[in-house]
């Protein structure tokens, strides 16, 4: 669960690694005794999600459509197989980037945004 003003910050800018759909701030209701939260929700996928930033997304996307990336190689090629090998790229390009401190908490920071722009 993460606070509601993160959330929507996030919403605002981020994208859902599966389907690349924005993302809306919901309300989730845990149990029926009360337990609830604000999570990122995609209406598209009609699920949870943290979501990524778009340029990661992108990149993502056009990782795994030229290299014929395939992380779930057991799985069944359909449109949910790609969504999966987009959605494990975005969540390895978010840990690099992290740890060589292009991205932040607030997104790509401003000095690399230049970067992204010219990739996609």
């Amino acid at each position: 669960m993460i606070s509601p003003e993160k959330a929507k910050k996030r919403a605002e800018r981020c994208v859902c690694k599966m389907c690349g759909h924005a993302l809306e701030s919901r309300v989730v209701i845990y149990n029926h005794y009360g337990g609830s939260g604000v999570e990122l929700y995609c209406p598209q996928c009609q699920r949870i999600e943290y979501g990524t930033e778009p340029a990661i997304y992108q990149l993502a996307k056009n990782f795994v459509e030229s290299m014929e990336f395939d992380y779930f190689t057991d799985m069944e090629e359909d449109k949910r197989h790609y969504q999966l090998n987009i959605s494990k790229v975005c969540e390895l390009l978010s840990w690099i980037y992290k740890r060589m401190q292009i991205l932040d908490a607030d997104g790509i920071k401003a000095e690399m945004q230049y970067l992204f722009e010219q990739q996609i």
